[in-house]
């Protein structure tokens, strides 16, 4: 049950048309995980504080910087959190915001091995790292734990996003190569540096969490099997590294839907603001395809 202090917070939410003290006691109720506090995970975790969700577990090994201050605000601009782990720094956050809010943090990086019982009893997973190796860990485990993974980020000027959620949607394996990942981390090499300004990511974070927003309240239907993607600078996208980095990993099941729907990544190299893929499920899927063929 909400709280009277709780009922006042959340005034402005019952003014939306269908939203009552129902809805949102099930965002109240409801436990996400994500994984990575910060650039993208910033702008997450604090509109999942802001929207009263009942759990928040953070998981982020590395430690915030200097270099992270143009982007990464759940940290504060200064000095103070320098040095801290950002999974504990963006819990203290949380607690400023919205100490109706319980939040479990993980200074430790997930794998194969601890990452179901971090994510335990979370009902949606939030993907804000940035190499792919652990995309693939957290993607396996929510296909285990049938529960979705929200995947967005950015690219350059650009952001993007999907759900995954199978057998509703197509699973990660069926858009990117695991083998193409594996061998990057055979090859030895480390990630680089990555451009980002904070509009881009902001953006990305607040559609994504439109949809969250229907799975925990569930007043819509998700946009399940629409890979979005928005454009910031609409020209030249082949010539921009983010974009190419991004290709590399895409499987020939994910070109050839996204080139049905309009977009074709080896070509494409001027875009609309916003583009809008319909990549379905892929009954073809060594993965996800045996279970998407069985339930329907």
């Amino acid at each position: 049950m909400l709280k009277e202090r709780e009922r006042i917070r959340y005034t402005r939410h019952f003014l939306l048309d269908g939203w009552d003290e129902e809805k949102q006691e099930k965002i109240k109720n409801t436990t996400v995980f994500v994984a990575g506090a910060g650039g993208t995970g910033s702008p997450t975790i604090t509109m999942l504080a802001l929207l009263g969700v009942g759990r928040i577990k953070i998981c982020d090994f590395d430690v915030f910087e200097e270099s992270n201050k143009n982007r990464q605000f759940i940290h504060s601009i200064s000095d103070e959190r320098l040095g801290m782990n950002k999974a504990e720094s963006a819990a203290l956050t949380v607690h400023n915001i919205n100490p109706n809010v319980e939040v479990e943090y993980y200074d430790e990086k997930f794998d194969e091995e601890n990452v179901d019982a971090m994510v335990g009893d979370a009902q949606i997973i939030f993907d804000c790292v940035d190499r792919f190796k652990y995309k693939f860990i957290l993607a396996d485990c929510a296909m285990r734990k049938a529960i979705p993974m929200l995947f967005y980020g950015i690219m350059d000027y650009n952001l993007f996003g999907y759900i995954f959620n199978p057998p509703e949607t197509a699973c990660f394996h069926c858009l990117f190569d695991e083998r193409k990942v594996r061998l990057i981390e055979r090859a030895g090499c480390k990630k680089g540096d990555v451009a980002v300004m904070s509009p881009t990511l902001f953006s990305s974070a607040g559609i994504m969490m439109q949809e969250a927003v229907k799975l925990m309240v569930g007043f819509e239907r998700p946009s399940y099997n629409t890979f979005y993607m928005g454009f910031g600078k609409r020209h030249g996208l082949l010539e921009e590294r983010g974009m190419r980095a991004f290709r590399y990993w895409n499987t020939p099941y994910f070109n050839r839907a996204s080139k049905q729907a309009g977009f074709d990544w080896k070509t494409r190299d001027t875009a609309e603001m916003f583009e809008l893929m319909h990549i379905p499920k892929n009954r073809e899927c060594p993965y996800c395809g045996l279970r998407i063929n069985t339930v329907y």
